[in-house]
């Protein structure tokens, strides 16, 4: 192979793998599907929000990503969608709208009152729900655990401002255990007007909970196609490009071998949780093609189980201070 088609074929490779990490690759596992249907379904029924929790690492983000794009498409309708991703912040009425203002995609002047920035989120949402026939916007809140009690009076507030002039405000929340706690803490302390508008319907999400989920997994890699600059698909797939010598042998081939894996290291580490966190699946997926693959200092014609397990190792897992997953946990 000449210099500049090896350099080609690095930076191809480069490129996929860049791919495979991005927030916008999502395999649609049946964690993902279900999820979806039911948001639909909450979204059809007029409920105006829920919450969608579980340990970390296992997709929540990536499912996040897929129902933003479900839900933009013509096939539901082109539903305005806003992706607020959360951080620590002031307990703040401009720190809410604020950062609200942003995530909607504009900037927000800092010499400015909350009042201002409100009147501009509303009538900027209002513009954005009148654009469909249905006068809808969609909020997906990722890390909402990190709403105090304040960001929902005034999240209440934005609903009650909007639902006014007939405009529906959907808010679906994305987090951690937090997530479910902070729900309980409410019902404890009587907040049932907040769990009624906004958290009543929940999902506990998880990874992957069987081989035959795995397997599912990697039947939509073997589809996968090696992507260049903007992620443009190219002709040639992740297995022609990574194990061309595989003599048609395929990812799905890997199935059993990959499950059985996962759960010898989950069981030498002490992982009470069955499901696989997708993070340490896609992880170690790219570990094999990076280290095993033709252009690998382990390069094989096809990785087996031994392969496997080093590959799943190196990701992480089992090494994970999740206190939720740990058969000690308290």
């Amino acid at each position: 192979m000449k210099k500049n088609e090896l350099i080609t074929e690095q930076m191809m490779s480069e490129m996929t793998i860049r791919y495979l990490t991005s927030p916008f690759f999502v395999i649609p596992t049946k964690g993902i599907l279900d999820t979806e249907v039911k948001i639909k379904t909450w979204i059809t029924l007029g409920a105006c929000g829920g919450i969608i929790y579980g340990r970390p690492r296992i997709g929540k983000t990536r499912c996040l990503y897929h129902i933003a794009k479900t839900l933009t498409s013509d096939e539901y309708g082109n539903l305005p969608v806003i992706i607020w991703n959360l951080t620590d912040h002031a307990e703040t009425e401009k720190n809410f709208y604020s950062t609200l203002l942003m995530a909607m995609g504009y900037e927000c002047p800092k010499s400015t009152t909350a009042l201002f920035i409100k009147e501009r989120v509303i009538n900027t949402l209002i513009v954005m729900a009148c654009e469909t026939p249905f006068r809808r916007v969609v909020l997906l809140i990722d890390e909402a655990w990190k709403f105090y009690e304040k960001d929902f009076a005034w999240l209440m507030d934005l609903y009650n401002n909007l639902i006014a002039l007939d405009i529906q405000l959907y808010a679906f929340m994305f987090g951690t255990r937090e997530l479910k706690d902070l729900k309980i803490s409410f019902k404890q302390r009587g907040k049932d007007q907040i769990i009624g508008r906004f958290m009543i319907n929940e999902i506990r999400y998880s990874g992957i909970n069987s081989e035959k989920e795995l397997s599912f997994c990697l039947a939509s890699m073997d589809k996968l196609k090696m992507v260049t600059d903007g992620y443009k698909k190219l002709d040639k797939s992740l297995l022609d490009f990574y194990f061309p010598n595989a003599y048609g042998k395929s990812f799905y081939d890997l199935s059993a071998a990959y499950y059985e894996a996962f759960m010898k290291i989950r069981g030498n580490h002490g992982i009470a949780s069955a499901d696989i966190p997708m993070k340490y699946f896609i992880d170690s997926f790219i570990i094999c093609l990076n280290l095993y693959g033709i252009y690998g200092s382990k390069a094989v014609a096809f990785p087996g189980a031994e392969e496997l397990t080093e590959c799943i190792e190196m990701s992480g897992y089992g090494e994970s201070d999740d206190e939720y997953s740990r058969k000690n946990a308290g």
